[in-house]
């Protein structure tokens, strides 16, 4: 059973996504990402199965409605996985900085519960320490490293549709820094992060045409998320990228916008326009 339409009022970022991936079929979604990606692509439709399958082992792990799951991974292919899965299965993610400290993180884990925590290489070491420090009794990872639970391992127990969520139930918690305060929680509701993609999506047009490069930022992980989202419940393609090969990445996959953290230049010569720009 998969989820092909989600009613519109009321339907969660990821019940649209899932139902909208599902009836686009081989399209591509997502390319590149984990190097333990049991292929360089991944179809829109593919990722509608990834993603319900990927909740079904969630739950099957202890996942429960509202549990709060930390995210630390090093491309835009990785988190859009676990950030939709972990949604599908009706939890909420808590992305992670990437310039946290292990002790931040570790704080950051306590501070919202989380029980869980996905992650990739090469942050797997990173994310171990921070986990012993927190509450944190699963670490799920993209690679089959020591002391973690592969995510492929997820998508053998069935398959679970996206798990309803209200308007204001939380979708989303980021973390920020306020002086003399540390991090901070920043929680978003489904709401949000629906009306923040709508608010996007005339300043940042993109269309099922678009090859999306995606950097990961260094902060506003909250906007990074939104961005990926309308993208891809755009039809877009999205492409794991780091700013340093920009370029290179354009050439190879045809990229035609990109996502870019504050600051990042753009390659000269290309037809490569920011969608909006990530801080």
């Amino acid at each position: 059973m998969t989820v092909t339409d989600m009613p519109a009022p009321h339907a969660t970022v990821t019940q649209r996504l899932v139902g909208q991936s599902a009836a686009r079929g081989e399209h591509p979604a997502l390319v590149g990402g984990p190097a333990a990606w049991p292929g360089e692509t991944l179809s829109h439709a593919g990722l509608a199965v990834v993603l319900q399958t990927a909740a079904a082992g969630l739950a099957w792990r202890g996942l429960r409605t509202q549990d709060v799951v930390g995210v630390y991974v090093p491309d835009a292919v990785s988190y859009v996985l676990a950030v939709h899965a972990i949604r599908a299965a009706g939890g909420v993610p808590s992305p992670i900085r990437a310039a946290s400290t292990i002790a931040a993180m570790a704080d950051q884990l306590t501070d919202c519960g989380a029980r869980l925590l996905i992650t990739a290489e090469p942050l797997v070491p990173v994310a171990l320490s921070a986990a012993d420090g927190s509450w944190v009794r699963q670490v799920i990872s993209f690679d089959e490293a020591p002391g973690t639970v592969p995510f492929w391992s997820l998508l053998s127990r069935g398959v679970q549709p996206p798990v309803c969520a209200g308007p204001a139930e939380l979708g989303l918690v980021p973390y920020v820094p306020h002086p003399g305060r540390g991090l901070q929680a920043a929680p978003v509701t489904h709401a949000q992060l629906a009306a923040e993609i709508g608010r996007l999506s005339e300043p940042a047009p993109v269309t099922s045409g678009d090859v999306v490069l995606a950097a990961p930022p260094d902060g506003c992980l909250r906007e990074y998320t939104v961005l990926l989202d309308l993208a891809l419940l755009q039809g877009a393609t999205v492409v794991a990228a780091q700013a340093g090969t920009l370029p290179d990445a354009a050439r190879r996959h045809g990229g035609t916008a990109a996502i870019v953290p504050a600051g990042t230049a753009m390659p000269a010569g290309l037809p490569l326009r920011p969608v909006t720009v990530a801080c």
